[in-house]
């Protein structure tokens, strides 16, 4: 398993993370498996480098998210990290490069849909023939990996004071792999996979390994799959032009892609309305948020469709008999011992 150095801000992240959360090292370390003074050893600096497993595991424990909600957490972490590095600074920081790569997921969009499918038509393979020919690995005979579909990266200086990430990873993709991408069953991937499709794709055509790995990642850009420097540079532009411009700016307006932004806007309508009940009732709202929140961890699906319904179609004057409807159906399904819970 590939380890990562503990920076500074690596330490840093972890300590603050954990204190947000009123975790106490020890508590933490117990659930990690590891022995009492194990994360205090990680803050102080004794414990030098982490399995980047594990430190997954870390943020999963200190977060308690998991699925799009986790990734979420990670894109927001990534970019308050990046939000005060150069790019020279974010090669120290193989932990950030790793994270962006291989945990946090974009979307597939249609026009890399279209090359694959058209690519292997051309190319007369089926997806699942593709996949086989992705798992030979062929472009890295002599790579030593010790766990597949895992990315290792190694950090070189390259003299004048400048640090180089190159990224190593064997492939052993289930079959269905890229026909699930082809029928949209699967809307996200990480950038380490999305790049190796494309990859062999260009490499399958004949092009050496240089230009295909080139290829592949101007492609990538051009979909809005960015590494960690190019969405630091994105970032850092759109700030020094509101700056250089004088413009009052938010973090909304610094946010690299279209999906971003809008992301970001929803975010704030709903945080918006949560803040106007909050001016209603404070008391009934943070008791509301408390069993919201548990209710996400218990099935965040569930819970998101559940907001998502079309309740704006409801006649307003059958929103009533709708809730009590909703409340003789829930209580249908709740285990006896909690019949007792009441609706407001």
């Amino acid at each position: 398993m590939p380890n990562i150095a503990l920076t500074d801000n690596l330490r840093e992240t972890i300590r603050s993370l954990r204190k947000k959360q009123k975790i106490r090292g020890d508590e933490l370390s117990k659930e990690l498996g590891k022995g009492a003074s194990y994360i205090s050893q990680i803050e102080s600096g004794k414990i030098k480098e982490i399995d980047f497993n594990l430190l997954n595991n870390i943020f999963h424990k200190v977060t308690n998210l998991s699925g799009s909600e986790y990734n979420e957490f990670i894109k927001d972490l990534l970019d308050n990290n990046i939000s005060h590095m150069t790019n020279e600074e974010l090669q120290h920081e193989k932990w950030i490069i790793q994270f962006n790569h291989e945990i946090r997921k974009f979307p597939i969009t249609d026009s890399l849909i279209k090359f694959i499918r058209s690519s292997l038509e051309k190319l007369h393979y089926t997806p699942e023939e593709f996949v086989e020919y992705i798992n030979q690995n062929i472009d890295a005979p002599n790579i030593s990996v010790s766990e597949s579909n895992k990315l290792y990266i190694d950090v070189t200086d390259i003299g004048n004071g400048s640090l180089q990430a190159t990224s190593y990873i064997r492939f052993n993709l289930p079959s269905d792999f890229i026909q699930k991408i082809l029928s949209k069953e699967t809307k996200t991937i990480n950038y380490i996979n999305m790049e190796g499709i494309l990859f062999y794709i260009y490499l399958a055509n004949g092009l050496p390994a240089k230009e295909a790995h080139e290829k592949a990642t101007r492609l990538l850009y051009d979909n809005q799959f960015y590494t960690i420097e190019e969405r630091n540079k994105l970032i850092q532009n759109a700030y020094l032009q509101k700056k250089s411009q004088n413009e009052d700016f938010t973090i909304y307006d610094l946010q690299p892609t279209d999906l971003d932004k809008q992301y970001t806007k929803l975010r704030q309508q709903i945080n918006s309305g949560f803040s106007a009940m909050r001016d209603k009732n404070i008391t009934y709202t943070c008791e509301k948020l408390e069993l919201l929140i548990q209710n996400m961890h218990y099935d965040l699906g569930l819970v998101f469709a559940l907001f998502s319904s079309p309740l704006y179609k409801l006649n307003p004057k059958d929103k009533m008999a709708f809730w009590n409807d909703y409340k003789d159906l829930l209580f249908k399904y709740i285990a006896q011992n909690s019949n007792n819970e009441t609706f407001d």
